[in-house]
């Protein structure tokens, strides 16, 4: 009975030490950069929407012509976002708080939006569709882009 308590101990400790999910797994160097360049548009999105020209620029120049251009819930989202100032204070700047990487054509980021009294979370899903006629990878589009004040998580 020893013996096959000592085999399954091991065995919970090997399988506990593998990665869960795709997101566990270290990413490709190509991935890396991608994800880098994913980064800068975000970077670009946070300095446009503290600007004068405000959120619907800011918004426009991140979603461009990706599938939610046209979804009718953007521009409440928009809306919301150009209350930030008003309920957060003055954007002090942002952090990235975690980036997933799901296989090869989804990306995951949330970001800490920091304003002057309290910060707010911002969650960004891209999404790479399949190989184009050329077989080369098509471009990532954002498909979906939401905030909140739930910091449930963040150290995750």
């Amino acid at each position: 009975m020893y013996s096959i308590s000592k085999h399954l101990l091991v065995a919970i400790l090997f399988f506990a030490s593998l990665p869960l999910s795709a997101s566990a797994q270290e990413r490709t160097p190509q991935q890396q950069a991608e994800v880098e360049k994913l980064q800068i548009a975000i970077d670009d999105f946070f300095k446009g929407l503290s600007s004068p020209t405000g959120a619907e620029q800011a918004f426009n120049t991140l979603v461009g012509k990706g599938p939610l251009k046209d979804k009718k819930d953007l521009a409440p989202l928009i809306a919301k976002a150009a209350t930030l100032e008003d309920k957060y204070g003055r954007y002090t700047g942002h952090d990235a708080a975690s980036i997933k990487t799901l296989g090869n054509d989804l990306v995951i980021l949330r970001y800490l939006y920091k304003g002057e009294r309290f910060p707010t979370v911002w969650h960004f899903y891209y999404y790479r569709p399949a190989m184009g006629v050329a077989l080369t990878p098509k471009d990532w589009n954002l498909i979906e882009i939401r905030f909140d004040t739930n910091l449930d998580g963040l150290d995750k």
